[in-house]
């Protein structure tokens, strides 16, 4: 069985965000061009009950998996106000909820995302590696040019070998394939991954020339969290851009596992951004992240006779 996920977390009370506009365009753009693949979303927090009916009703799975800060508290009882005050990590933290349905490959998507053709195409052609997704922006191999004060390689490799791994190519997750059981050996690691978001926040958090990247209420609960867990490694961030804290934490995580193949997809069949050459007519997916997707998912949805 093949799945596609989508996750998403919501604070408050229930209500209609840009974020479950993007979800629900994303869902109906796959299903023109497939009706059987399932489909399963995974929603933190209280969401309106109109959107998870406008989910079921295009056959998807909804996990009701409770509150976000929960979710991270089950995982790290200690030191968990800096986790939960960085709201992009539940998606990787859902795949033991999958496993059960044992399946052969997994594509895991932003909501900011686009069909234009079968994701079975995708499965079909990136099925030899375990892991592939786009090139991070700024990274060596992106056609954006190498800018090491956004992503620095060469530290990033060293500080993978420091921590026993292998160096793994910086990915942009928002589109990832997964296949021969990699979201097991990710489960496994789930709290490996959690404490490389959090050492690098505090080593963001005790460098002068960072912490000013650190918004105030993540700034005081790592701090609040530094004085419950003292004994944390800090570890220093190679990135200008805190919110690929995630990211960076993942290509880590990744780099533990031994003997792990990757590669790259194409932006033949995932485009990504807002100036790729093919921009709004990617083969197989768009993830638009970086445009204005009010009007992105306008201008596309009237080519599908949706109304906006």
């Amino acid at each position: 069985m093949n799945i596609v996920t989508y996750s998403l977390s919501a604070d408050g009370p229930p209500q209609k965000t840009e974020y479950h506009e993007q979800l629900i365009y994303s869902v109906k753009s796959l299903r023109i061009y497939n009706k059987s693949v399932a489909i399963h979303v995974f929603l933190y927090g209280e969401h309106l009950s109109s959107f998870t009916n406008q989910l079921e009703e295009e056959a998807v799975s909804v996990h009701q998996m409770g509150g976000y800060v929960d979710a991270i508290r089950r995982i790290r009882p200690r030191a968990f106000r800096a986790l939960a005050a960085y709201p992009v990590m539940h998606k990787w933290l859902n795949f033991s909820e999958l496993e059960p349905l044992a399946p052969s490959q997994i594509l895991q998507t932003d909501c900011d995302t686009f069909f234009f053709d079968d994701v079975d195409v995708l499965f079909e052609r990136y099925s030899e590696h375990q892991f592939y997704a786009r090139d991070e922006p700024s990274s060596k191999a992106s056609h954006y040019g190498y800018d090491p004060t956004y992503v620095d390689e060469d530290a990033l490799f060293t500080l993978a070998r420091r921590e026993g791994g292998a160096g793994v190519n910086p990915y942009n997750i928002g589109v990832c394939v997964l296949n021969h059981d990699l979201w097991t050996e990710i489960a496994k690691r789930t709290d490996k991954f959690l404490s490389y978001v959090f050492r690098f926040a505090a080593g963001i958090a005790s460098n002068p020339q960072t912490r000013d990247m650190l918004w105030p209420d993540l700034a005081e609960a790592i701090a609040q969290d530094l004085i419950e867990a003292p004994e944390v490694s800090e570890l220093p961030f190679p990135s200008s851009n805190i919110w690929i804290l995630d990211q960076v934490a993942l290509w880590l995580t990744l780099g533990q596992i031994p003997g792990l193949t990757h590669g790259f997809l194409s932006p033949e069949h995932v485009i990504q951004g807002d100036d790729e050459p093919g921009f709004g007519k990617a083969k197989i997916l768009h993830h638009y992240f970086g445009t204005d997707k009010i009007a992105f998912r306008s201008e596309i949805g009237k080519s599908f006779g949706w109304s906006s």
